[in-house]
C-alpha cells in the first residue's frame, strides 16, 4: 500500500474537517437566549406563492413570573428572536397567501415534538415550520375521515349523490352495486404555491345503501381551481356520464362544472365546496 506524504495527509484532513463544518452549518444551531428557526415548504424549499405574511408565536413566562409573548419577523425564510430569561413554547403559527380574490390563512406545521413543550431560554430554542399543501392533518391520528375537510391539509370537494333531480322533478337513476365513480379534475390555475399541476383522476366506490353516504368526497387535493367531470363505471364495464350541480347551477345539472377554491369567510381558510351529482 502506497503511503502519502505527511504534508498531504495533514492538508487532506483539514479539507475533510472543513467540509464537515460547512455541512453542519446548513442546520440552525441553538443560541443561548434566542429562538431561531426556518419556515419552508414541506420539501425544504423556500415558501412560494403570493405570500402576504408569516406569523410565528412564542409564548412564555419570564424568571420574574411575567407572561411574555413574541412574534418575530420572518425574513428570507428565517427568524431570530432574543428572549428574556424564562421558559418558552411555540403557539399556533400561520402563513397568509393571496390566491385570486382572497387571502387564505394556513396553519404551519412545526417540525419535531418540542414545539409545544416548555424550554429554557438559556438553552436556546430551535424550531422549524413547514407549510403543507396536502396530507393528513397531524392532529387526527391514523384514520382521518375523507369526508371531514379539517382532517386534511389539502382542498376538499364534497361530492354527494342527489336523491331528487331539481331539473326534472323526479328521482334520478340508481347505479347497480359494484359500480365505481371516476372523477376527473383538470387544473384551470396553478396551485396556490405557484406550481403547475397535472390532471387528477380519483376513483370512488358507489355505496347503494348510502351508509354513511353514497360515496366519499374528493379530498386532500392541491389547492387550485379545476374543471370537474365524471363517469360511473358499471360492473359490466359500460359507463354513464355523471351530471353535476355546483354553486349557482340550481336547478340544472351539467357534465362539466368549474370548481373555484372556496374561501371560509369566518376562519379565513379553505371552504369545502359542495357538488351534487346524478345519473340519467
Amino acid at each position: 500500500m502506497r503511503a502519502f506524504p505527511l504534508a498531504f495527509s495533514f492538508a487532506f484532513a483539514l479539507f475533510v474537517g472543513a467540509g464537515s463544518t460547512l455541512a453542519a452549518a446548513t442546520e440552525p444551531a441553538a443560541r443561548a437566549g434566542y429562538a431561531i428557526g426556518r419556515v419552508t415548504m414541506e420539501d425544504g424549499s423556500p415558501l412560494s406563492g403570493d405570500i402576504q405574511d408569516v406569523t410565528i408565536n412564542i409564548n412564555g413566562v419570564s424568571e420574574a413570573g411575567e407572561k411574555v409573548h413574541y412574534s418575530p419577523a420572518v425574513k428570507n425564510g428565517t427568524y431570530k428572536q432574543k428572549l428574556v430569561k424564562g421558559q418558552y413554547s411555540f403557539g399556533r403559527s400561520t402563513v397568509k397567501v393571496k390566491f385570486g380574490e382572497h387571502t387564505y390563512l394556513f396553519v404551519l406545521v412545526p417540525k419535531g415534538s418540542l414545539w409545544n413543550k416548555s424550554q429554557d431560554a438559556e438553552d436556546g430554542l430551535v424550531q422549524d415550520f413547514v407549510w403543507k399543501l396536502t396530507g393528513r392533518a397531524e392532529t387526527y391520528g391514523a384514520q382521518p375521515d375523507p369526508n371531514n375537510a379539517t382532517h386534511w391539509h389539502g382542498m376538499n370537494i364534497g361530492m354527494r349523490f342527489q336523491t331528487w333531480r331539481s331539473d326534472t322533478n323526479k328521482a334520478p337513476g340508481m347505479l347497480p352495486e359494484g359500480s365505481k365513480l371516476i372523477f376527473t379534475l383538470v387544473p384551470t390555475s396553478p396551485s396556490i404555491d405557484g406550481r403547475e399541476l397535472k390532471t387528477i383522476t380519483v376513483e370512488r366506490d358507489w355505496r347503494p345503501k348510502g351508509s354513511p353516504s353514497y360515496n366519499d368526497d374528493l379530498h386532500d387535493l392541491p389547492p387550485a381551481n379545476y374543471d370537474l367531470s365524471g363517469v360511473a363505471r358499471l360492473p359490466d364495464g359500460s359507463t354513464k356520464p355523471l351530471l353535476l350541480q355546483g354553486a349557482g347551477h340550481y336547478p340544472k345539472f351539467f357534465e362539466k362544472v368549474s370548481v373555484v377554491m372556496g374561501y371560509d369567510n369566518i376562519l379565513g381558510g379553505m371552504w369545502k365546496q359542495p357538488i351534487g351529482w346524478v345519473v340519467d
